[in-house]
């Protein structure tokens, strides 16, 4: 006899409960978040009308979530829960190089500071847009890899400025970030809804 540990003993139970109940329940299929949105909006493939990012500096400088999703004409906003950050789109007409989608105006926040400071963009055109944070504090946060990205609607991502492989400007971590992001969203885009 193989011996369980505590932890696989629990899970194994949870899952044997779970799986009763559900079937004593009729299972649960439409999980949403009162809203009407599923509970999962917001994440790349499941766009929102409306979507928070939290802005953090500790441990170190960081967006959460890194990438989300929403419909053309929803709205992204920022808040900081600790430090000081702001949001610039990667725009040759501001903070380049140009990541963003092809005619579409820079935009960004100024200094957001302290915990509960916010800044929202309603995004009116579909697309993939990276932005920054271009804070120093101790150390530019750029170089420490706080960047994200939005996407707006189903865009194809042969088109997208966004999409395209980091250009060798980028510091390594934000280049690092973005062709992670590129792994992640180019199967759910080219699949589409």
């Amino acid at each position: 006899m193989i011996p369980t540990s505590r932890r696989a003993a629990l899970r194994s139970t949870t899952c044997v409960l779970g799986v009763s109940l559900g079937g004593c329940l009729g299972g649960v299929t439409d999980r949403s978040s009162g809203d009407g949105e599923p509970e999962n909006a917001g994440e790349l493939g499941t766009p929102a009308e409306r979507v928070t990012v939290a802005a953090n500096s500790r441990p170190y400088p960081e967006f959460d979530p890194q990438i989300v999703h929403v419909v053309t004409g929803g709205t992204v906003e920022w808040l900081v829960e600790t430090g000081r950050h702001d949001v610039t789109a990667y725009h040759e007409d501001g903070h380049g190089p140009h990541r963003t989608p092809n005619g579409t105006e820079p935009w960004g926040s100024d200094r957001l500071t302290g915990a509960g400071s916010s800044y929202e963009h309603t995004f009116d055109r579909e697309g993939v847009y990276d932005y920054v944070d271009t804070q120093q504090v101790c150390t530019s946060h750029e170089v420490a890899g706080n960047i994200g990205r939005v996407v707006v609607g189903w865009p194809g991502p042969d088109d997208e400025p966004a999409m395209a492989e980091p250009q060798s400007e980028l510091p390594s971590q934000a280049a690092k970030a973005i062709a992670s992001f590129n792994e992640e969203a180019r199967p759910v885009l080219e699949t589409g809804p």
